[in-house]
């Protein structure tokens, strides 16, 4: 009768530890959820910026063309 009660005891705390673990589990899942969720949304607006600089970069890529060009036209004028 010892060894059966004592068996269940050891079942009772096996359960314990076993639902402590599943509930630190979810702690956890829900955790790196988060950060997940949190850096996905970082990476939204890295991209965005990104996206601005780069119509800022053709902006300013076209600009610095057309003065080229304006220059060489200046500077054939110059030269004739």
């Amino acid at each position: 009768m010892e060894a059966v009660k004592k068996k269940m005891l050891m079942l009772k705390l096996d359960k314990e530890n076993a639902l402590d673990a599943a509930e630190q589990a979810d702690t956890d899942k829900k955790a790196a959820e988060e950060r997940s969720k949190q850096h996905e949304d970082e990476l939204l607006q890295m991209q965005k910026k990104l996206k601005g600089t780069e119509d800022e970069l053709d902006k300013y890529s076209e600009a610095l063309k057309d003065a080229q060009e304006k220059l060489e036209v200046a500077d054939k004028k110059a030269a004739d």
